[in-house]
């Protein structure tokens, strides 16, 4: 039906027992997650005959309210929210789009990802290669993702209705947490701290050093920064994003945030033999990590100031070194962002300092161009004189041949010469030979003028090119010369820039 005409919820008594009744109708009558814009006036006669009210108005208008708030009800299950005005011989149904500013195509395929989402759920038995950790597969990420794809919607808009859909259907925690990540859907159970027995190594969930830096080594040869640097920046914006994350939050999920990251990524790579000791082995990661990973988040959140996000500024500003008093009467010590040469950075100081880097950066990003151009013409410039040069080698190699081939067409045709003066017999013949050799021999003299012609043309295009090399070296020179001005002109705001990230980062590591 159109979606038209809404009602207000009634104050009349609802029969809860009817209601329940008319839904268990409605699971029998019909499809699993129907679309609630598909449920026709077909549907409705159905639900009335299986009620016997088909052709009793008066029982209709006794269950009619409680009829409206079972078809409510049923498709609210779905995450359908719906208003309906019913009457005994037809309906209008209303629905509320998931966003308001959605088509009805992209709503159906939103509902659609919720119904595969909800069989997901339903084996998630499946998805579970560790107690606390769903992980599930590329093919059903990219499913879900096709869909937005399908319909211009950005990657930041799907993951934000997916996530949503997601902490719904599977109940989630507020502790638990959703990680879009190398090509999967990953849900991180919250579980408390791991009981260590007593006189066992506790700092590694009970495993030994001496097996974590065996397993370290295994799998991370090279290290494990690699791995973690190319998705950290996923993380930060979807668990931990400085545009709209609290400091109260932060300072409560980072560390479970980044535990949760590398387990993720260490069940990618590690044999089933060893996923019992990815708890120990995650424990291990962060002691290496964890510094470089909260600098990196540092950058991240002074990235958002650089851009003035209101919210990333509010979250800098927080920190004082006052103790201060939250809601529930709780002392907090909010920590001073103090650099290594013990200046204290106010909220006001960032901003003026990111501001000075954002222009830095431009600047030197701007040299770096015109140097890398520079760079290029060079190179461009020698490239074309071994061009050159090698052709001129190759012409000269050929001219050398036809110098060579010139005297000895010469003295044949000398030798034609006197032979025809002696032998009147066979004059006939020398002279068609005498006359093939001659155009021969012109043919060499004419090849030879060529060459020469073009070893001279050759000659003044690398006589040039030179000349333009060392023009173009002039100016490379000139550009790095000015580069090393700039970045030595640049060095004390980028300075301060690494040491306020620095300083950041310990004061988010404080709690």
């Amino acid at each position: 039906m159109n979606e038209t005409n809404t009602s207000q919820s009634d104050t009349a008594f609802v029969n809860p027992k009817i209601v329940s009744d008319v839904i268990d109708v409605l699971d029998t009558i019909l499809p699993k997650n129907l679309y609630a814009l598909d449920f026709t006036l077909e549907h409705y006669f159905t639900l009335l005959k299986k009620l016997s009210l088909f052709e009793k108005e008066e029982y209709f208008n006794d269950k009619k309210e409680a009829i409206k708030k079972a078809i409510v009800s049923y498709f609210a299950q779905s995450n359908q929210n719906i208003d309906i005005k019913i009457s005994f011989k037809t309906f209008t149904i209303h629905k509320h789009f998931f966003d308001h500013s959605n088509s009805e195509k992209l709503d159906r395929m939103i509902h659609k990802n919720r119904a595969l989402i909800s069989d997901l759920e339903s084996k998630k038995s499946e998805f579970l290669p560790l107690p606390f950790l769903v992980s599930i597969p590329n093919e059903f990420y990219t499913q879900i993702m096709q869909g937005y794809i399908d319909n211009k919607q950005s990657m930041e808009s799907a993951r934000y209705i997916t996530r949503q859909q997601v902490d719904n259907i599977f109940n989630l925690d507020e502790r638990d947490i959703i990680f879009f990540l190398r090509g999967k859907i990953s849900i991180r159970y919250f579980t408390p701290p791991k009981k260590i027995p007593e006189g066992v190594d506790k700092r590694f969930s009970g495993e030994s050093i001496e097996s974590m830096e065996i397993m370290y080594q295994t799998y991370f040869p090279d290290g494990a920064w690699p791995m973690i640097e190319e998705v950290l920046d996923d993380v930060l914006a979807d668990s931990l994003n400085f545009a709209f994350i609290s400091n109260m939050t932060f300072s409560k999920t980072f560390i479970q945030v980044f535990r949760s990251m590398v387990e993720v990524m260490l069940l990618d790579i590690v044999s089933e033999d060893d996923r019992s000791k990815i708890e120990g082995q995650t424990g291990y990661i962060l002691r290496q990590y964890f510094q470089k990973i909260l600098l990196h988040t540092s950058k991240n959140l002074l990235n958002f100031i650089e851009n003035r996000n209101k919210n990333a500024e509010k979250f800098v500003n927080y920190f004082t070194e006052e103790t201060v008093i939250d809601a529930n009467g709780n002392k907090i010590q909010k920590y001073a962002i103090t650099d290594k040469r013990n200046n204290r950075w106010n909220c006001s100081a960032v901003i003026s300092l990111m501001m000075q880097y954002k222009q830095t950066k431009i600047k030197v990003a701007a040299q770096d161009e015109v140097l890398t151009i520079a760079q290029e013409r060079v190179n461009e410039s020698e490239k074309e004189i071994e061009s050159e040069k090698k052709s001129k080698h190759n012409i000269e190699k050929e001219l050398e041949e036809i110098v060579k081939l010139l005297p000895d067409a010469d003295m044949k045709l000398m030798s034609l010469k006197e032979k025809l003066s002696s032998n009147s017999d066979e004059s006939e013949a020398i002279k068609n030979e005498m006359v093939l050799l001659n155009d021969y021999y012109n043919e060499l003299i004419t090849k030879r003028k060529s060459h020469i012609a073009q070893l001279e043309s050759i000659n003044n295009k690398i006589t040039n090119k030179i000349s333009e090399l060392a023009q173009r070296n002039i100016k490379l020179a000139y550009e790095e010369k000015m580069h090393k001005t700039i970045m030595e002109q640049s060095a004390p705001v980028l300075e301060m820039y690494e040491l306020v990230a620095d300083a950041l980062a310990f004061t988010l590591a404080k709690r």
